[in-house]
């Protein structure tokens, strides 16, 4: 027994022996260069491993620090301990974000968000600028983000009607908080074009109207909006778009949505169209090349498919069978379900930029047909700038 008990606290003694060594050998894993060193941030002293500072390739740290530098590191001093300490002279409260980042690869979670502090965001976007730090400078530039649900739901337009989150909805366009131009500005008033009812549908959410209900009962077939949309000529030699300008804000867009927005008489995007985004409205580049035998979500009823026909006829009943104050929400609902469509932005490595303008302009080329777009609704998905 006392062999077996002396074997015993042998084995124990062995494994706590391992378990040291093993935390021995982690060190002297660790190489050589990764020691603990102090940085100097104008007169406040932060201290970590240099191989905290190597996180990020091609930084201002991998080129003061790295085994390949090429800059001079620079010994300031060191400390009681023996430590290096090297002195940077930038902001000495901006610096823990910058090494939060850099332990983590995220935003640092200390930092409030864009809306409650913008001067912050600012601030670290200049640094991470000075040191180089092309990853936390992507985080930084999205202050907001959205992606749409399966009817296409609230966007960046949405945002912006809500004043950024903080406001009950109001239509963005009518607030000023973005613009809307079309190619019959020169022609003010113009039912069906160009008047200001007509720039508030396509950017409005969830647009509802009494006339809609009013066409579709007396007709008996499904209206999207005729005095309520803009419509392009898409035969024409000049080139005639819709343009948005989101003004104060950029985004580099991952979907975009639209509704259908014929009457029940004409149809809604004939043709083939193009949705595009530009920096400066000089330069445009394509973001979707629409065709209207792509979607049937924004065709015209009698090319729908049968059954889309059937719930047509069913929404008639339906709408006939409701009291008058609830009709419009009905319309709007059935309309948001079945005549509204989201694409994804498929070619996403094609977009370079954060874009304020959009537009949606006729691509087929010219002829007799008298083809035209029609839509509303119209709303963006995908990452906000805000300066």
């Amino acid at each position: 027994r006392n062999q077996q008990d002396t074997s015993t606290l042998a084995l124990m003694s062995l494994s706590v022996g391992f378990s040291r060594d093993t935390g021995g050998l982690r060190d002297a894993k660790r190489p050589r260069f990764d020691s603990v060193v102090g940085l100097d941030v104008a007169g406040k002293l932060y201290y970590c491993r240099k191989s905290t500072l190597l996180n990020v390739r091609s930084s201002y740290f991998a080129a003061r620090f790295g085994p390949g530098r090429t800059m001079d590191p620079e010994v300031d001093r060191t400390d009681s301990n023996g430590r290096e300490i090297y002195f940077i002279d930038r902001d000495p409260d901006m610096f823990k974000y910058i090494l939060d980042f850099l332990r983590t690869r995220k935003l640092p979670p200390g930092l409030a968000p864009f809306s409650e502090d913008p001067n912050l965001w600012r601030a670290l976007r200049d640094e991470a600028v000075f040191f180089a730090l092309d990853d936390l400078i992507a985080l930084l530039n999205t202050t907001y983000e959205c992606s749409p649900d399966k009817c296409g739901g609230k966007g960046v337009l949405h945002w912006l009607g809500t004043k950024k989150g903080t406001e009950p909805y109001v239509n963005p366009y009518r607030s000023g908080d973005l613009g809307v131009s079309s190619w019959v500005d020169s022609v003010p008033n113009t039912p069906g074009l160009g008047h200001s009812d007509a720039k508030e549908a396509f950017v409005q959410y969830r647009h509802q109207s009494k006339f809609f209900v009013k066409e579709v009962l007396e007709c008996g077939r499904v209206f999207g909006g005729a005095t309520d949309n803009l419509t392009l000529p898409n035969n024409s030699k000049e080139r005639h778009p819709i343009v948005i300008d989101l003004r104060k804000i950029r985004v580099f867009p991952t979907h975009f949505s639209l509704r259908y927005g014929g009457s029940c008489v004409e149809g809604g995007m004939q043709g083939t169209w193009k949705f595009e985004g530009s920096i400066d409205r000089e330069s445009w580049t394509l973001l979707h090349l629409g065709r209207e035998s792509d979607e049937h979500n924004l065709k015209h009823e009698r090319f729908l498919q049968r059954e889309i026909q059937c719930e047509n006829v069913r929404l008639v009943s339906k709408l006939r069978e409701t009291p008058e104050a609830n009709r419009e929400e009905i319309h709007c609902d059935y309309m948001e379900t079945h005549y509204r469509h989201t694409w994804e932005i498929i070619d996403i490595d094609a977009i370079h930029s954060f874009y304020r303008y959009f537009r949606i302009i006729g691509a087929d080329p010219p002829s007799d047909e008298g083809k035209c777009l029609r839509c509303i609704g119209l709303e963006i998905y995908g990452r906000v700038h805000e300066e």
